[in-house]
C-alpha cells in the first residue's frame, strides 16, 4: 500500500507541473497581449520616408574610394530585377556613387540582379503606446499612426514625424516650418525651432574629411576624369588627407566649392529614384576639431552667405561674436557677444557652428557657448531667400522657385593649425508640394487639387482641435500628410473628420521609442541578412 502511494506521487506531481506550466503560459500570454495592446509594440519600417533617420527596405554600399558607407532605397533595384523581357529576366548595370566625392559621377557599377539579392529589410522599432492618453503629443515626435485615408489593416500603420499641432496654421517655406495662431495673419507666422536632441539626430551629411580618397589616381580612372579635390580648400592649405592643415600664422582662408559638392537637400537614400530636382539648403552645421600651435593667438571667422545676408561667427581674444548683416547695409542688424574659453596648447577643441531654424549657435566640446536668434516675417524670408520675390510671385510657383546656393568661407590667423574631422551637414528640408490624383484614394470622394497642405502662402494650412500633420524626414521621397487628400469615409463617420491631410487624435498609436532590431547584416558565407546590426541600436529622436 505504501509502495503504491509512493509511486503515485510523481504522477500527481507531473500532472501538477503540466497544469502550472499551462497556467504560467496563459498568464505570460495575457501579459504579453496586454503589453502589446497598451504599453509597447514592435513595428517594422517598410519604406524610406523617414530616411536616413529610420531605414526601410534598403541596400548598403561602402565606397572603395573613401570607405564611406550609406544606405539607399532597395525598391528601384528590386522592382527592376523583377521585370522580364519576352519572359526572360534581363540584367542592367547599376551606377553607384560616393557622396563624399561626387553626387553626379558614379565610381563603379554593379549588376542590378546581384544587388537585388542583397536587399535588407527595414529597421524594427518599439512604440510606446501608453504615452498619448496621458501626455499630449509634441512637435517633432516620431509617431506611429493609422493613415486616415485608408485606416484598415496593419499595412496602414504609418510612421512619420509630427510637425503640425492642433489649433494652429502652418506653412513650409525654404525648407523650414512656420506656424501662427488660427486667427493670425501672414505677419504672425514664425519659425518652429527644433530642440537640440532632435536637431542632432536630423543633421544629414554633406561632406566629412575623414572620408578622403585613399588612391586619387585610381579614383580618377574609375571616374574617367581627375578628382577635383576636397570641396573645402584654400591657398596654402593641405586638404589632400583626413586633416586640413596650414603651416603659417598669417591670414588664410578655406572656401566651399559648390561645383564639387553643392549644399542641397540631395539624399543618398534616393540615389536611384530618378528625381533630379534639388533645393539649396542654408540651414547647415560646420564642425571640426581645431588643433592650434598657439591657441591663445588664434582667431577664426566663419562666414555664411545666405538669404541675402552675411552670417558671421567670429572667435578672437576669448570672445565669440555672432552677427548678421544684409548685403545692402553697412552695419549688422543683429550682434551678440559671449565669452569663450581658449583650450591649452596640444588639446584640440571641437567647434560646431550652426545656422538653423533662424538661429545662429556655437558649440564648444558639446556645450553651447552662444546663440543669436532672428525672427523674420514670411514676406521677408521669401524676399531675402528668393532674390527679391514678393509673396504673390512666390505663391504662383513655389515648386520651381529656387534661391541661390549658400556660400561658405572660413578664415584663420595667428597660429599654424590642423582641422580634424571637418564636417558639413545640412538640416531637414521640407520641400513645397503639389497635389496629384495618384496620391489620393479613389474611395474618399472628390480629389483635392492645387498645392499641398502648407505650401500655399496665400492659403496656409489649418489644423483644428485634435488634428495633427505628419511629414517624413526624407521630404524628396515621402508620401507626407500634405498630399493625402480626403479621409476615408469610415474615419469621417467614426470621428467626424472631414478635413483632408490631417490625422485625428484617435488614430495616433504611439511614439516611436527605439530601434531594437536594426536592419540585419548578411551571415558570412550565405549572403542571408539575419544578424542584427547591433551597432545601429539607438533611441529615436
Amino acid at each position: 500500500m505504501s509502495d503504491n502511494a509512493a509511486r503515485s506521487r510523481p504522477d500527481s506531481g507531473e500532472d501538477t507541473n503540466i497544469i502550472e506550466t499551462l497556467q504560467s503560459l496563459t498568464v505570460a500570454f495575457a501579459l504579453a497581449m496586454t503589453v502589446r495592446a497598451f504599453v509597447t509594440e514592435g513595428f517594422v519600417i517598410p519604406t524610406g520616408s523617414m530616411a536616413p533617420t529610420l531605414l526601410g527596405a534598403h541596400l548598403r554600399y561602402q565606397s572603395p574610394a573613401t570607405g564611406y558607407s550609406y544606405a539607399f532605397d532597395a525598391a528601384p533595384v528590386v522592382d527592376l530585377a523583377r521585370r522580364t523581357v519576352d519572359g526572360q529576366m534581363r540584367d542592367f548595370p547599376r551606377p553607384l556613387f560616393d557622396p563624399m566625392v561626387s553626387t553626379q559621377t558614379p565610381i563603379e557599377g554593379r549588376s542590378n540582379l546581384q544587388l537585388a539579392t542583397q536587399a535588407r529589410m527595414g529597421d524594427r522599432v518599439l512604440v510606446l503606446k501608453f504615452l498619448y492618453p496621458f501626455f499630449a503629443p509634441g512637435r517633432w515626435d516620431v509617431v506611429v499612426f493609422k493613415n486616415p485615408t485608408d485606416p484598415t489593416g496593419d499595412t496602414q500603420n504609418y510612421i512619420k514625424r509630427l510637425v503640425g499641432l492642433p489649433d494652429e496654421q502652418l506653412l513650409t517655406v525654404d525648407g523650414d516650418v512656420f506656424t501662427a495662431p488660427l486667427d493670425g495673419g501672414l505677419a504672425d507666422f514664425r519659425v518652429a525651432r527644433k530642440p537640440e536632441y532632435v536637431q542632432r539626430t536630423v543633421w544629414q551629411p554633406v561632406w566629412d574629411s575623414d572620408y578622403a580618397p585613399t588612391d586619387v589616381k585610381r579614383l580618377a580612372e574609375v571616374m574617367r576624369r581627375p578628382w577635383e579635390g576636397a570641396p573645402l580648400a584654400g591657398e596654402g592649405w593641405d586638404t589632400s588627407g583626413r586633416a586640413l592643415t596650414v603651416g603659417v600664422a598669417t591670414p588664410s582662408e578655406l572656401k566651399w566649392n559648390n561645383a564639387i559638392l553643392p549644399i542641397t537637400d540631395w539624399n543618398a537614400y534616393n540615389v536611384h529614384r530618378g528625381n533630379p530636382l534639388v533645393y539649396p539648403v542654408s540651414d547647415i552645421r560646420v564642425a571640426a576639431a581645431i588643433e592650434a600651435d598657439d591657441p591663445t593667438a588664434l582667431a577664426t571667422e566663419l562666414e555664411l552667405t545666405a538669404r541675402g545676408h552675411l552670417f558671421t561667427f567670429a572667435i578672437a581674444n576669448g570672445e565669440l561674436t555672432l552677427s548678421l548683416r544684409h548685403f545692402e547695409a553697412t552695419e549688422p542688424s543683429k550682434v551678440a557677444t559671449f565669452p569663450i574659453g581658449i583650450p591649452a596648447a596640444g588639446r584640440p577643441c571641437e567647434l560646431e557652428f550652426w545656422h538653423v531654424d533662424e538661429s545662429m549657435q556655437v558649440w564648444l566640446n558639446g556645450s553651447r557657448v552662444g546663440s543669436l536668434e532672428y525672427d523674420w516675417p514670411i514676406e521677408d524670408r521669401i524676399r531675402y531667400t528668393y532674390l527679391g520675390r514678393t509673396v504673390e510671385q512666390y505663391a504662383s510657383d513655389p515648386i520651381d522657385t529656387v534661391g541661390p546656393p549658400p556660400q561658405l568661407s572660413w578664415r584663420f590667423r595667428g597660429s599654424p593649425l590642423s582641422l580634424h574631422r571637418v564636417r558639413v551637414d545640412r538640416d531637414l528640408h521640407y520641400r513645397p508640394t503639389e497635389l496629384h490624383p495618384g496620391d489620393q484614394a479613389d474611395t474618399n470622394g472628390e480629389y483635392v487639387t492645387g498645392l499641398g497642405f502648407g505650401s500655399d502662402v496665400m492659403r496656409p494650412g489649418r489644423l483644428e482641435a485634435g488634428q495633427f500633420l505628419m511629414m517624413g524626414d526624407n521630404s524628396a521621397a515621402s508620401r507626407d500628410g500634405r498630399v493625402w487628400g480626403r479621409p476615408h469615409p469610415l474615419v469621417t463617420r467614426t470621428y467626424g473628420l472631414e478635413a483632408p491631410f490631417v490625422v485625428p487624435t484617435p488614430l495616433l498609436l504611439g511614439k516611436a521609442w527605439c530601434v531594437y532590431f536594426p536592419a540585419p547584416l548578411p551571415f558570412n558565407g550565405t549572403g542571408k541578412a539575419i544578424i542584427p546590426d547591433f551597432g545601429e541600436l539607438r533611441f529615436i529622436r
